[in-house]
């Protein structure tokens, strides 16, 4: 939630897995995103209709 919060605008899974210093592969960033919608779903980040994701 860090690299969320601590960008400018809204982050796709793959740019959030990239600033965790994993692979573009799908498998990784699939997990990533499934990681960011739990959150979302916590209401800790926000998940734009797009599937990006930024801070509350």
């Amino acid at each position: 939630m860090g690299i969320v919060a601590g960008d400018d605008g809204p982050l796709q899974a793959k740019d959030v897995a990239r600033e965790l210093g994993l692979d573009a592969a799908p498998a990784k960033v699939e997990s990533v995103r499934g990681k960011l919608r739990k959150s979302a779903e916590r209401g800790w980040i926000a998940r734009t209709p797009a599937g990006r994701y930024l801070p509350r």
